[in-house]
């Protein structure tokens, strides 16, 4: 008797070790979300110029994050003061934005330039800013030409100074 459920839990461990590690892994990520002030289920800001839902993009940091990226699950904002980009419940748990960069509140100021680019099927909005070194992620979204004039506004923007 002894003998069988010490045989029965060697040959469960396996199948209890990876869901355990996945509810370990989306734990862990939860907990340091909260810490960082970074919201589990991102919201559209209120005072949003433009804001889509379910728009894709992919950084230009690493080969990876070149190769890889997210697809219909980013949403894409402009405020008056800055460019947020971030991606949906569940796509922002275990530690995703962080590994594919795909995570950003870019100040006005960090802007330096926004490129319209035309590929062979799609249209990307390539956005360079400084973080504090210099960055760019290429975003495409449902409604290009507003999420450009937004930009274009938010550039255009005075600069407060400190």
């Amino acid at each position: 008797m002894n003998d069988t459920l010490t045989t029965s839990w060697t040959n469960a461990w396996p199948a209890l070790f990876a869901p355990l590690w996945l509810l370990l892994v989306i734990g862990a990520s939860i907990l340091l979300r909260r810490r960082a002030g970074k919201p589990i289920f991102p919201r559209n800001p209120e005072d949003a110029r433009f804001s889509e839902r379910g728009c894709s993009g992919r950084s230009h940091r690493t080969l990876l994050t070149r190769i890889a990226g997210a697809s219909r699950c980013l949403l894409v904002a402009v405020t008056d003061e800055q460019l947020i980009v971030c991606p949906s419940f569940p796509f922002n748990l275990m530690f995703l934005p962080e590994c594919y960069d795909l995570e950003h509140v870019i100040p006005a100021a960090a802007i330096r330039e926004v490129e319209d680019q035309h590929g062979l099927f799609r249209r990307s909005i390539i956005v360079s800013f400084d973080d504090p070194d210099p960055r760019q992620i290429a975003l495409r979204v449902h409604d290009p030409d507003a999420l450009l004039a937004a930009l274009n506004d938010l550039q255009r923007k005075p600069r407060r100074t400190s």
